[in-house]
């Protein structure tokens, strides 16, 4: 472990406190505070949303879903702090688990993974189709997080570290594939405890104890899928691994493309909050910080030491998922 190359395990009070606070003028950058404020207006709208949804249609799978999500945040992400350690976040308005966890990375899967499955539930694919289509359209999605995060130093990785091994500019292979899997993989989980099982009527001790096992369900078919990738990357391959999580994105992006039909559900309104702030407010930080790529050196480092992501990649993200968000809520006569 190379604790040294992250500043925010440099900091020996907060490294020995559960939780610790920091006064926006301490943080490294405003850009964190707008991250911080991006997540709180999705949570909110998570769970206004999960909220409405059991009033209006009598069930609680929405409001599940977003349990689920947030346990699954939370299993993964401290899972990863004490296991493979090849990546530490900054230091922001409050930090978890002595400086490792901040509480917007904390929030970021119930208000993130909510709105992606919450939307591409509209189209009432099967559960497989619904799955790949969670899958591509959040993996689509978070790179425009995921390029951003690094050269702003909201989080570093430790290149030297095979395991994140190969890169596209600041973005490790595994991170794209992990989420894009991963993903996928909670979104079958939940369609079958959250949604299914609910509607048939199993009892509510039952999707009580499945709801508890999505986090580990999803972590055991996520690395399942990783079976391959890993088989790809053993000795070097590095190549031939990336190639196959661009097939498989590639080949996810044509099923929903090809699986698209128009929702046959009035446009929702609270529903298209949080996407559209999330990417707007991502497009902005992108050119609010486009100095960066002023100063970039040959081995794609900025003027800081901190890895550059692609821009160009993700101002497609960012135009291909404000398409995909605008056509899953398409205008008709009766709008919320």
């Amino acid at each position: 472990m190379r604790e040294e190359i992250s500043y925010a395990m440099r900091n020996e009070e907060a490294t020995q406190a559960f939780i610790s606070f920091n006064a926006p003028s301490a943080l490294k950058d405003w850009s964190f505070l707008a991250i911080e404020a991006i997540l709180i207006v999705g949570i909110v709208c998570a769970v206004a949303h999960a909220v409405r949804h059991r009033r209006e249609h009598g069930v609680a799978s929405a409001l599940l879903t977003l349990l689920g999500c947030f346990t699954y945040g939370l299993l993964i992400d401290i899972a990863s702090y004490y296991t493979v350690e090849n990546f530490w976040h900054g230091e922001f308005s409050v930090m978890f688990l002595y400086n490792r966890l901040p509480l917007y990375i904390a929030l970021f899967y119930p208000a993130f993974i909510y709105h992606i499955y919450m939307t591409i539930r509209r189209y009432e694919f099967s559960p497989w189709i619904e799955a790949v289509s969670v899958g591509f359209y959040g993996g689509l999605t978070y790179l425009v997080f995921d390029n951003l995060g690094p050269m702003l130093n909201w989080w570093i990785w430790d290149t030297e570290d095979i395991t994140t091994w190969p890169y596209l500019n600041a973005v490790p292979i595994t991170s794209y594939f992990w989420f894009f899997s991963f993903t996928g993989a909670f979104a079958l989980v939940a369609r079958v405890i959250c949604w299914d099982w609910v509607a048939s009527g199993k009892s509510a001790g039952t999707v009580g104890v499945g709801v508890a096992l999505i986090p580990v369900l999803v972590c055991v078919i996520g690395m399942a899928l990783f079976v391959p990738y890993n088989l790809l990357a053993r000795n070097d391959m590095l190549q031939p691994a990336a190639a196959f999580y661009a097939i498989l994105f590639a080949l996810a992006g044509l099923t929903f493309l090809f699986n698209y039909r128009k929702p046959n559900v009035p446009r929702d309104r609270l529903l298209m909050v949080f996407p559209l702030v999330y990417l707007i407010g991502h497009l902005y930080l992108y050119i609010a910080k486009f100095d960066i790529y002023f100063s970039v050196d040959a081995e794609g480092f900025s003027s800081d030491g901190l890895a550059v992501g692609n821009g160009i990649a993700a101002l497609f993200a960012i135009a291909a998922s404000f398409a995909i968000t605008l056509f899953s809520h398409p205008a008709d006569e009766s709008t919320r």
